[in-house]
């Protein structure tokens, strides 16, 4: 008699076979003389590379290798393969393996780029001349076919899962000697589809920041109807916009760089660097990025210099930190008195003061070294996580001065939301930063 095992996540029910649990895996695991593979036995997997256990410990950008080097990382994870030599040679000179993005269209009923067959063909030749011109790269660790790729559960392999096994095969027959993986969001259904349906996957990244938790639960469900794959961290950092209070306009309420910087390192010893199972873990983002704002996930500001959250990862990597060390340790910043978390909601034209508030302060201390900065940008309306975007038009910057912890200034003169941002610069190379959304109305 055939068993079924049953997986739910909300609405969505699954049954599944026992033909289904016992379809064979063929993975990397059991190439051992490759120059990177992963290996299981009784303990779990390992990944090895050059015949050595391999644990994945970095992070996800294309700058400040060496500052990633310096402090006990060994692994960049870059999004696209623009440039892809000279990152490849620079990682080499760091000692960095490379994680390598192999963009892919996204899967989207709405939208199959997969039913063409010319563009699966398209596709398939770009990825095999892709691999054969930097399978030999000594830098070279992981090839990742896609990221975030919104894999779809299914009971029937459609275009997308078809092209997407032919481009896993064409990688591991031009290149037997490196894994292939890809990077999904802890998601139940995206997670049990791709183990069901491209079991030849190699390993699974995890972007993950609020969700972190999620992971261990959905990989044990994972293992009632399939062996799991191997896994490791591919993304975690402070919480996401998406995962953050909103203002009564609905926009996120973005943290201090501090606070972030306390957010990673309480991440990373609750749910990532105890985590037994994991092949590894990489921190977002290594260098600049907008994502919703210009600084919300930014380790480093556009100059190089770095935030709260380099040294706390500094720190959970093993590596001692002393206060003399950090960035200007902030509080929070207020417009009129009133925070964030307040309705700040302005005429337009009016006079306002906003203000930071640093921890020296509250400790009957003032730094006279630091030098300030302010600005005002328009809101990032349209924000959408899954998309790229432009940096919002900017409305005001001041001059960096010292002693400048307060800023009046004047509302916008056009209805609609908009975001002021304090920046605090110390003399050894780092910043602090904060901000807080308002919303002006015109009569």
């Amino acid at each position: 008699m055939k068993k079924f095992f049953v997986f739910a996540s909300g609405a969505c029910l699954l049954v599944v076979g026992l033909y289904l649990y016992n379809y064979p895996l063929k993975n990397a695991y059991k190439k051992t003389d490759s120059t990177v593979f992963i290996k299981k036995d009784s303990s779990g997997y390992c990944l090895y590379r050059n015949n050595k256990p391999f644990q994945i410990k970095g992070a996800t950008g294309k700058v400040q290798f060496k500052a990633l080097s310096d402090i006990g990382g060994n692994t960049i994870r870059v999004y696209d393969t623009i440039n892809i030599k000279f990152v490849l040679d620079r990682a080499l000179k760091n000692n960095l393996g490379v994680i390598i993005d192999i963009p892919l269209p996204k899967y989207s009923k709405h939208y199959n780029y997969y039913s063409n067959k010319t563009n699966n063909n398209r596709l398939k030749k770009k990825v095999k001349k892709l691999v054969n011109t930097y399978k030999n790269h000594p830098a070279l660790l992981i090839w990742n076919l896609g990221n975030e790729i919104d894999y779809p559960l299914t009971a029937i392999k459609n275009d997308f899962i078809k092209t997407y096994n032919e481009l896993i095969d064409i990688i591991h027959l031009e290149d037997p000697n490196h894994p292939v993986g890809t990077t999904l969001i802890p998601s139940r259904t995206q997670t049990l589809g791709i183990h069901l349906h491209s079991s030849k996957i190699d390993i699974i990244g995890f972007n993950a920041f609020g969700n972190l938790k999620m992971i261990k639960p959905l990989m044990e469900k994972i293992s009632y109807v399939k062996s799991p794959l191997p896994y490791y961290i591919s993304e975690f950092g402070s919480n996401g916009p998406w995962e953050e209070k909103m203002t009564p306009w609905q926009i996120p309420i973005e943290q201090t760089s501090t606070k972030k910087g306390e957010q990673y390192t309480e991440q990373f010893h609750k749910y990532v660097g105890n985590d037994e199972n994991s092949l590894g873990n990489l921190v977002f983002f290594w260098g600049q990025k907008q994502e919703h704002t210009h600084t919300w996930f930014s380790i480093f500001d556009e100059k190089g210099r770095k935030s709260e959250v380099y040294y706390s990862v500094k720190s959970f990597w093993g590596n001692p930190v002393s206060k003399s060390e950090l960035p200007p340790q902030l509080k929070y910043m207020l417009i009129d008195d009133k925070g964030a978390k307040d309705r700040l909601v302005f005429n337009a034209n009016e006079t306002k003061s906003a203000r930071v508030l640093m921890e020296s302060e509250i400790e009957g201390e003032i730094d006279t070294t630091f030098t300030y900065k302010w600005e005002i940008y328009k809101e990032g309306w349209n924000y959408n996580q899954t998309e790229s975007e432009d940096k919002p038009v900017k409305i005001l910057e001041t001059e960096v001065k010292a002693d400048f912890k307060s800023f009046s200034f004047k509302v916008p003169n056009h209805e609609g939301p908009y975001r002021i941002f304090v920046y605090v610069y110390d003399q050894k190379g780092n910043f602090a930063t904060s901000n807080t959304p308002f919303y002006v109305l015109k009569e």
